[in-house]
């Protein structure tokens, strides 16, 4: 008892921080929707699929989210794991998503 005891502290932080990176995550694409938004249809059309993407991975995230919060305690590393996966993922449809736009920005 003591050891799960011991690693619930770490869940809830892991969990915590999570929720934040989400919401990081979440304000990035609200604001890149508003740049797509605002820029030309040309470059709206080469930005979406990335966007598209970013909100796909974004939910499967709350979803492993979710699933690591009722989880037991020996399998919510693994999910913890996939989140991490997730994140990666995320932070490079970001990137590709950018230098479309940028692209067009420029010319």
């Amino acid at each position: 008892m003591d050891e799960q005891t011991d690693q619930h502290p770490e869940k809830k932080t892991v969990t915590e921080q999570l929720k934040q990176e989400m919401a990081k995550w979440q304000t990035k694409i609200d604001e890149a929707k508003v740049q797509v938004h605002l820029a030309k249809k040309e470059a709206q059309a080469k930005v979406q699929p990335h966007l598209d993407q970013l909100d796909s991975e974004l939910k499967q995230a709350r979803e492993k989210l979710k699933q690591l919060q009722s989880t037991s305690e020996d399998a919510w590393q693994e999910i913890h794991q996939g989140l991490k996966v997730s994140f990666k993922a995320m932070q490079q449809s970001f990137e590709n998503a950018k230098k479309h736009f940028q692209k067009k920005e420029e010319e």
